[in-house]
């Protein structure tokens, strides 16, 4: 008999942990009634958006010198951005930009050099960097490498979470009102089988509150700190930053049609010279070795027929 009031009121407390789930859901999202502005949600009425006073960790409003005015406020949004810039002075422009995250706040997540190898002694340099800088500063982390090197191509990406996040706090909020009925209901029973039963959903409810709680954190990381994702190219001409006309632009390319072969001279000029001891022994081999053959079998050649004459002659005189 106690075992089956046991199950009846575990199947009670489910039950009423996913009415509250689904009540609490309802009322985290804007409701019916507040007034729309600019075909949208009043997103700034906070008793509307959270059904009461608004959490710590809402989202705070967003810059508004940020690109898309019409976001709306106290969203749960993730800012990722991706640059790729060229510059002529490298080691100088990746040391401003370590020195810029620092100043933020941030902090970079991985950074990696390539380039003037052994192999490619000519080879250029390029790094890929990913930063993590807070949200609220990543406007003035952006405009700041405009002003390093030359930016050849920047996307921004906002992802709003909002609906993800409030589905997730309202699954924590009913799965810890299940886990403290579970405890009141063990602290009563008497039954070892009741028991047994009611510790192991108090493990997997224990568990999903857990990892519900890890889905949380990684969103507020997301959200506190924007990615950047940025790769620097070293480079020996800037490509132009302004629009050129036909002249300008044949007059460039001529330009650097110059450059390109006295360019190719040096290298050329470093190349053959640099690698002249190979180049010797190389002759040496493909030109020397075939000539030393040649000679020696014409030497050769030449005893022939002269033993041949001697012979030919000694023949006549007898």
């Amino acid at each position: 008999m106690k075992r089956r009031s046991i199950m009846t009121v575990l199947a009670l407390a489910a039950v009423c942990c996913l009415l509250f789930a689904g009540c609490a859901g309802n009322a985290k999202y804007p409701d019916a009634s507040v007034p729309m502005q600019d075909g949208g949600w009043n997103y700034n009425n906070k008793e509307a958006f959270y059904d009461g006073a608004a959490p710590d960790n809402a989202a705070a409003p967003m810059d508004p010198g940020f690109t898309d005015p019409q976001l709306p406020l106290n969203r749960k949004v993730i800012r990722n951005a991706e640059l790729s810039a060229e510059t002529l002075e490298f080691d100088a422009m990746m040391s401003a930009l370590n020195a810029k995250v620092n100043e933020l706040g941030g902090y970079v997540q991985s950074n990696s050099v390539n380039g003037r190898s052994y192999g490619s002694k000519t080879a250029l340099r390029t790094a890929h960097m990913v930063a993590r800088i807070p949200a609220e500063k990543l406007d003035e982390f952006l405009t700041a490498v405009d002003g390093l090197g030359n930016v050849i191509s920047r996307n921004e990406k906002v992802d709003d979470v909002t609906d993800s996040y409030v589905d997730i706090e309202a699954r924590l909020a009913s799965l810890r009102t299940e886990y403290q009925t579970l405890l009141d209901l063990l602290s009563k029973a008497e039954e070892l089988e009741d028991v047994i039963t009611l510790q192991d959903r108090l493990s997997d409810v224990r568990y999903e509150i857990e990892s519900f709680e890890a889905r949380i954190r990684s969103y507020d990381s997301l959200i506190e700190y924007s990615t950047v994702d940025m790769t620097v190219n070293e480079v020996e001409r800037e490509t132009a930053a302004v629009e050129e006309s036909f002249g300008e632009e044949v007059s460039r390319r001529f330009g650097e049609s110059l450059e390109d072969v006295g360019d190719g001279f040096k290298s050329f000029a470093a190349w053959f010279i640099g690698d002249l001891p190979v180049i010797l022994v190389l002759l040496v081999l493909l030109v020397g070795i075939p000539l030393m053959i040649v000679l020696i079998c014409v030497k050769s050649a030449k005893k022939r027929r002269a033993k041949k004459a001697a012979q030919a002659e000694a023949d006549n005189k007898k």
